[in-house]
């Protein structure tokens, strides 16, 4: 009940603030935030071992890890402010595609049905938000929250523009289906192991347990995957890459299938990764089971990150 209340109460403050305030409370949250979580604190830095490589120095993998928790604030400053945020001007000053004309939009006249297969990189969300000004509306799964009621409200933050947003689960599945098959388009996550067919995949060169179902799915349907990718810049904002889409390699074995094309897809979150390690806003540890990486030494006060 405390994060409900506590998501109402930033809806009408924060929510209602000018981004550089709303940013400006973010960097100080996430790094209270960062000191405070020794856990999520731990799994950030895990995971920043992996993608920045064992001998990155400390100093580096402590100011990437500092830094997604400051994105993560920032994220939950763009959601309270949603409902509030006008979506054209949003369009024109702070957004900006590569490859929206090029492969989504053509993918979307082909009728076909299309997967934007994204990741917990930026703020993926703004990324969808900023579609509408081009006239593709999106149904999204997400993941659960506890409580319903939580979720709820958070959905429907998320949808307040315009989009439609559902939990994983099976009748969001089902629902996700019947929009392919009928030629819409869905956004899934490809990164993390949350609920749905899954696979150990070689990542960063470790075996981890990740995602396969939106391969699968797009395998069943036919639709076309589009590899998208968000990033935040300076100013609050956002660049959005999608790219060229996968091409799928079907061989008629499910299993195998879906295989080898999650791993295609990994190949380019690795790449975007390796380039901007401090922006990918996961808390959890990715590669569970793998030892955990000794912590960097704390920062001492005053100490520049």
């Amino acid at each position: 009940m405390w994060k409900y209340i506590l998501f109402l109460i930033a809806i009408h403050t924060l929510g209602r603030l000018p981004l550089g305030v709303g940013y400006a409370a973010a960097e100080v949250v996430g790094r209270l935030a960062y000191r405070l979580s020794p856990g999520s604190r731990r799994n950030v830095i895990n995971n920043l071992r992996h993608v920045m490589g064992k001998d990155a120095p400390d100093k580096k993998v402590r100011a990437a890890a500092y830094m997604i928790f400051i994105n993560i604030a920032k994220y939950y400053v763009d959601l309270v402010r949603m409902p509030h945020m006008d979506l054209d001007d949003f369009f024109r000053r702070r957004l900006r595609y590569f490859g929206l004309d090029e492969y989504l939009l053509p993918a979307v006249a082909a009728g076909k049905g299309v997967i934007v297969l994204s990741v917990h990189l930026g703020n993926p969300e703004l990324a969808v938000q900023g579609m509408l000004s081009r006239g593709v509306k999106v149904f999204a799964l997400t993941e659960p929250l506890q409580p319903p009621r939580l979720h709820r409200l958070v959905d429907s933050l998320r949808a307040s523009k315009g989009h439609t947003f559902a939990p994983v689960g099976f009748a969001g599945v089902k629902r996700a289906i019947r929009t392919l098959r009928e030629g819409g388009v869905i956004a899934l996550m490809g990164d993390r192991d949350i609920e749905g067919p899954k696979a150990s995949l070689p990542f960063f060169g470790e075996e981890a347990m990740m995602p396969t179902g939106p391969i699968e799915m797009a395998l069943r349907t036919g639709a076309t995957v589009i590899p998208s990718f968000c990033l935040r810049t300076k100013q609050g904002g956002i660049d959005a890459y999608l790219e060229e889409p996968l091409e799928l390699e079907r061989t008629g074995d499910m299993e195998r299938d879906a295989r080898t094309n999650a791993l295609r897809f990994l190949g380019l979150l690795e790449r975007r990764l390796r380039e901007h390690p401090d922006q990918w806003v996961v808390l959890e540890s990715i590669w569970d089971g793998v030892p955990v990486q000794p912590e960097p030494p704390p920062v001492a006060v005053g100490e520049e990150v």
